[in-house]
């Protein structure tokens, strides 16, 4: 487990380059969010601690829509259901996923996806609820230099919570903002694919070489340890 500031601290230190401070935190980001794609095998990646689920209610009769809460890290709507629709055996009504054209004349209980935002046909009128599963992209985190309020204490194996953070829920919007699942489950798959990118940016071929092929039988362990399913792209 650690911090993204205390990663980016311990690579900082092992490159002695602090220099690149800011180059360190991005490269750790890019690796996060490349976990998520598997080129090789041309396959976009989703991990279950990604999903999402939310239920809405229309507020209107028909052509009731939902935006994308953070588009920065959306990946994909996976699911929609409407809940006021159910059939003979009181299941809810799973609607298809299309696009708009002639073919929506024959069609009645469908969604489709227009820039930022889902449209949603024949959901059962004002007050419906819909049911909605997606999967989002771990959010971009910021190094802090100081004034850290949450740290991860190696040798206790907790992490140390600044005493204004008086309630769990302040202690779990603090902690969210300073790690993810990854960093706290992955820390190696994570810091070898930094490392390399650190190496290959300053020249050095040898432990560039090295850490990226560390780096890439770590990232697969990981994806087989956590990965929820792969899909083609498209």
């Amino acid at each position: 487990m650690t911090t993204f500031s205390q990663l980016v601290d311990t690579i900082v230190a092992e490159s002695r380059r602090p220099d690149m401070v800011a180059e360190i935190a991005t490269y750790v980001n890019q690796t996060i969010r490349e976990l998520h794609f598997d080129q090789e095998s041309n396959k976009i990646l989703f991990f279950n601690d990604n999903f999402r689920e939310d239920q809405l209610t229309a507020g209107s009769e028909s052509g009731f829509s939902w935006t994308i809460p953070n588009p920065a890290t959306f990946q994909k709507l996976k699911v929609v259901a409407y809940a006021t629709r159910v059939d003979y055996e009181g299941k809810p009504l799973y609607p298809q996923r299309t696009t708009p054209g002639r073919h929506l004349n024959k069609m009645s209980a469908y969604y489709y996806q227009a820039g930022e935002k889902f449209f949603f046909n024949d959901y059962g009128g004002l007050n419906a609820k819909i049911n909605l599963g997606w999967f989002e992209f771990p959010r971009r985190l910021v190094y802090q230099a100081d004034g850290r309020l949450v740290t991860w204490d190696e040798v206790e194996q907790v992490f140390d919570y600044d005493p204004s953070l008086t309630t769990p829920e302040l202690q779990e919007a603090a902690l969210a903002q300073v790690t993810n699942w990854i960093l706290t489950r992955h820390e190696d798959v994570v810091a070898e694919g930094a490392r390399a990118k650190v190496y290959k940016r300053v020249s050095d071929t040898e432990r560039a070489r090295t850490s990226y092929s560390m780096y890439m039988s770590l990232r697969g362990g990981f994806w087989s340890n956590e990965v929820a399913f792969t899909e083609s792209y498209q």
